[in-house]
């Protein structure tokens, strides 16, 4: 049985407003854990600071105009697992669009109300890792993590996956069974936010599916790719090489996990389906005013009350006008800490000025779910106009 803690709304004052080696049996999931809702608090003991500085993303450049793939080592050619099929059709526009920044809403209360979770969310860890056991460092408190831009305000996109840091050839393994429906470059074919954004990449439609949608997988800046277009893998086989090309120019993996068809526009937060790393769990997170409605752009930190668990940082989904960045269907977040050590945090978030702080205990193999509300939006109060 699931053993619930009621879920309290704050009572306000003011106004309105990485992934484990590979299993050869998927365990059945726990139960999510839901927490009470944050309240306003006083200055904690041990305040953190809210714009920690953290590494680096890989180099992105965005040429003007299209780039040849990077030369690719031999490798030998692997025997298929079954003759492939002709390239399956896609009703997705691929045209080669014209390419502009978007911009972006940081520290910013959104106009509309955010999807709210369905009863009993269940966690979805579905999929293994992407790369051979021991290998790989997934980017899980990155500069530039899922619905983020690194704070850029310009230069850097929408992140619509998470990256995967690891040497140059390293082989990439499919983290389900599935077939493959794209093994290929994207010169002349947009896949992601123009054409010639991953160089090459693999995309796995996967055998199971998920609220009767079909589930993608892709893997993007990958070289030598050893699988065709129409071919069924198993978990754990290797489909390509870690490399670089299109937007990338420092070599890593750029992992994606997109719902409901095989679109730039359909990406999730792979950390909602990527099975934590032993003995660690996943923070999953709404942060909204009293009415529903999103704060976006903001940073949020889970601090260790035991300083050998490592500290978790994220932000709170952008305002993105390209609807690029998803909540699940189930459980409608906009921030996820992932992959954090089996242990007690505080979950701690500043918005116009008041701080909210909220005690969680993260399970190994689970999915912890907060939300906080925070006080009504503040008008600025206008000077005083000076008397003559």
């Amino acid at each position: 049985m699931m053993k619930w803690v009621l879920l309290l709304c704050a009572s306000l004052l003011i106004g309105c407003g990485a992934a484990a080696d590979a299993e050869t049996v998927i365990p059945t999931p726990e139960p999510t854990r839901w927490v009470v809702t944050a309240t306003p608090s006083s200055t904690p003991t041990r305040l953190p600071t809210l714009t920690p500085s953290l590494p680096p993303p890989p180099t992105i450049t965005l040429p003007p105009t299209n780039t040849p793939i990077p030369t690719e080592t031999p490798s030998p050619t692997p025997t298929a697992t079954n003759s492939p099929t002709p390239r399956p059709t896609s009703s997705v526009d691929r045209t080669c669009p014209e390419f502009s920044f978007p911009r972006y809403n940081r520290y910013y209360l959104d106009a509309d109300p955010w999807p709210t979770p369905v009863p009993n969310p269940q966690p979805h860890f579905w999929f293994g890792k992407p790369l051979l056991p021991g290998v790989g460092r997934l980017l899980t408190q990155p500069a530039y993590p899922y619905g983020y831009d690194g704070g850029s305000a310009n230069g850097l996109l929408l992140h619509n996956g998470v990256d995967v840091a690891e040497d140059l050839g390293e082989p990439i393994l499919a983290i389900e069974s599935g077939t493959i429906v794209t093994a290929r470059e994207d010169l002349e074919e947009r896949f992601g936010w123009r054409c010639d954004w991953y160089g090459q990449l693999v995309v796995i439609e996967h055998d199971e599916r998920y609220r009767g949608q079909p589930v993608y997988s892709l893997y993007g800046h990958v070289l030598n790719i050893r699988v065709d277009e129409g071919q069924h893998v198993e978990r754990g086989e290797q489909i390509a090489e870690v490399g670089f090309g299109g937007a990338a120019s420092a070599w890593h993996l750029h992992l994606e996990i997109r719902v409901g068809d095989n679109d730039f526009f359909q990406t999730r937060n792979p950390f909602l389906w990527l099975l934590p790393g032993d003995g660690r769990g996943v923070i999953v997170g709404r942060l909204i005013d009293p009415r529903g409605r999103p704060w976006q752009g903001i940073p949020v930190l889970a601090l260790p009350e035991d300083d050998e668990f490592q500290r978790g940082t994220t932000w709170s989904y952008l305002g993105d006008p390209d609807d690029i960045s998803q909540p699940d269907d189930e459980y409608a977040e906009n921030f996820v800490l992932a992959d954090l050590k089996a242990g007690e945090y505080t979950v701690y978030t500043e918005v116009q000025g008041v701080i909210y702080q909220i005690p969680v205990e993260v399970m190994a193999g689970q999915i912890t779910t907060v939300e906080i509300v925070t006080e009504p939006f503040k008008t600025a109060t206008p000077a005083p106009t000076a008397t003559p």
